[in-house]
Formats: C-alpha cells, sequence, structure tokens
C-alpha cells in the first residue's frame, strides 16, 4: 500500500542551486557531459558528480554511455514539464556580468523547452499559429 505523493523529495533535488541549473541547462532535450553541467553550475567536477548522481537515482535525470563517455539528459517530458512549470512561479535571478545579460536575453528570445519552442518567439508563433487555424 502507497501512501500521499512524497513532493517533498523531488522538490528538495530541484531546490539546491547548482542542482537546479543542471535541471535548466538540460531542459531543452540536449544530453550533455558532466564537465558541461559543472561549468553550467558553477560548481567543481567532483562536486557535479555527486549532484548528477543524486538527480540520477531521484529519477529526474537519466544516463547514456556511448564509449568510455556519459551524457546526462532530462529522464521524461514530466521532469521537463515540471521544471518549466516551477520556471513560470520562480523570480528572475540578478544578472551579475554581461555574459549573464546576453545569455538571459537570448532566452527570453527564444528558446528550446525539451520538446517546443518558447520565450518570445514561441509565444508570437504561438499566436500566428493560433489566428491561422
Amino acid at each position: 500500500m502507497e501512501g500521499d505523493t512524497d513532493l517533498s523529495r523531488v522538490a528538495a533535488l530541484m531546490a539546491e542551486p547548482s542542482r537546479a541549473r543542471i535541471l535548466l541547462a538540460l531542459n531543452d532535450g540536449r544530453a550533455l557531459p558532466a564537465g558541461v553541467l559543472a561549468n553550467e553550475a558553477g560548481v567543481a567536477p567532483s562536486t557535479t558528480s555527486q549532484h548528477l548522481a543524486n538527480l540520477v537515482t531521484g529519477g529526474l535525470l537519466r544516463v547514456e554511455q556511448y564509449g568510455r563517455h556519459r551524457y546526462f539528459r532530462v529522464a521524461a517530458p514530466a521532469v521537463a514539464h515540471a521544471i518549466e512549470a516551477l520556471g513560470q512561479l520562480a523570480p528572475a535571478a540578478p544578472i551579475r556580468s554581461l555574459r549573464e545579460g546576453t545569455r538571459a536575453e537570448a532566452l527570453r528570445r527564444a528558446r528550446a523547452c525539451y520538446d517546443h519552442l518558447a520565450g518570445r518567439l514561441g509565444w508570437s508563433s504561438w499566436l500566428l499559429c493560433s489566428r491561422n487555424g
């Protein structure tokens, strides 16, 4: 017999800032190696390895092995939708550098979100399609 949903377990995995940055980096549907994700998260590779292990164990990410290389990707569309939904509720992160500002503007303009186009360009495309039937 199972009890109610344990939302806190998934929320705790997503709540840690480095893991949240890893999930955001993977939310466009790509599979990325740990080194790239360490850079995205802004932490050491050894720290990233532990975060990735937690996310895989928690069912949010899956690992794909190609030869001796390991790539990580979002485990399922439901995970991507949860990340996107939380992104709608979350406040904007402060911009601390020109690089962050440029990236934030590019993401606002057009970004891929797992299986669809998002951002201003995605919204404009949706409006155009909905008007034309």
